[in-house]
């Protein structure tokens, strides 16, 4: 059999899969699961070996075929539902949804992940190693020194009150392509405060991607031109 030239990314993908899915089945399930034997997934998951290209090919194709990823993601979303704040620190889940839009991301060169809540944060972080970027996150202490930091507010329909995002300075830089993470988006308020902020900079918001999204948010963010919106649910 001729084996197909499998590249060392999409290897890696399958490594960064297995790895992933790991944290949800033990490896003696997986070698049920994918037909490889567990011995061999132990070194794929601890880099001891890398996968052959026909190995890699197949399991791929099983990935795809099985929905494996599909399936844990709309899984342990719907499970969350009512708790999101709980999915923001299930690190196999976010490694799995990290990898499923990452590799489409890779091609949009993007510069800055930025965190539009401190739930998002192990999100954006997790995402901005997959793309190579840079990354900036919500800092809490609002008694910094105003030049140093930028602080940004809005209303929030879901809480009903005023709230406040403050972020580095350094990291809102000028002319930057962004891409925006969080993991309940309720307030379109939120986006299109810290929209303005990038516009304002002459950067662009090349994408955002969420693990909820209130159906009112998903309706109106057209407005702001983001080209790609990632979610799982819409509550």
């Amino acid at each position: 059999m001729v084996e197909k030239d499998i590249g060392y990314e999409e290897k890696l993908v399958v490594v960064k899969v297995l790895k992933a899915l790991n944290k949800f089945y033990s490896l003696r399930d997986l070698e049920q699961v994918l037909d490889i034997p567990f011995q061999n997934l132990w070194k794929y998951i601890n880099l001891i070996g890398m996968p052959s290209d026909e190995v890699a090919e197949n399991l791929l194709e099983k990935f795809s075929k099985l929905k494996i990823v599909d399936e844990i993601l709309s899984s342990e979303s719907k499970k969350a539902k009512n708790t999101p704040q709980y999915i923001a620190s299930n690190i196999g889940f976010l490694e799995l949804y990290v990898v499923k839009i990452g590799r489409e991301l890779r091609k949009r060169d993007i510069d800055v992940v930025v965190a539009l809540s401190y739930n998002a944060i192990p999100f954006a972080t997790l995402l901005s190693i997959e793309v190579d970027s840079d990354i900036c996150i919500p800092i809490s202490n609002e008694h910094l020194a105003t030049e140093t930091v930028k602080s940004l507010t809005y209303f929030s329909h879901s809480l009903k009150r005023v709230e406040m995002l403050i972020y580095p300075r350094h990291c809102m830089k000028e002319g930057k392509k962004v891409f925006l993470t969080d993991v309940l988006l309720a307030d379109i308020d939120k986006v299109e405060s810290v929209n303005s902020l990038i516009k304002s900079r002459e950067g662009e918001v090349e994408g955002l991607a969420t693990v909820y999204i209130t159906r009112e948010v998903l309706e109106r963010i057209s407005q702001f031109n983001i080209k790609t919106v990632y979610y799982l649910d819409v509550i």
